[in-house]
């Protein structure tokens, strides 16, 4: 498998939503994920970023994508072997103790 790691910084905002789940939203790129364990959450963003850059790369729009944010990766992205690549996303997510939807009147 190769790395390609993005020069990015992504904060995700995350909660317990009522069924116990905790759920995680990134507000910049309009994504949701949830899961069942903090630590599954935090599998599943990594897996929900990879999926979304290896889609923009194979409709080839990542690199406008990227230059759109000012993101760059640290090396090229390899043309051969697409299929085995994994995009490394920095993030971070900081939980809060309640859904942010209950507070909105």
């Amino acid at each position: 498998m190769t790395i390609v790691q993005v020069q990015a910084k992504l904060q995700w905002r995350a909660f317990r939503g009522r069924s116990g789940n905790w759920v995680a939203i990134c507000d910049p790129l309009a994504l949701t994920v949830q899961s069942n364990t903090w630590a599954h959450l935090m599998e599943d963003i990594a897996e929900t970023l990879n999926a979304m850059f290896t889609d923009l790369l194979k409709s080839g729009e990542l690199e406008q994508f990227l230059r759109d944010r000012g993101w760059g990766t640290t090396g090229p992205i390899p043309l051969k072997k697409r299929e085995d690549l994994w995009f490394d996303v920095p993030f971070s997510a900081e939980a809060t103790d309640r859904d942010p939807a209950l507070t909105l009147h």
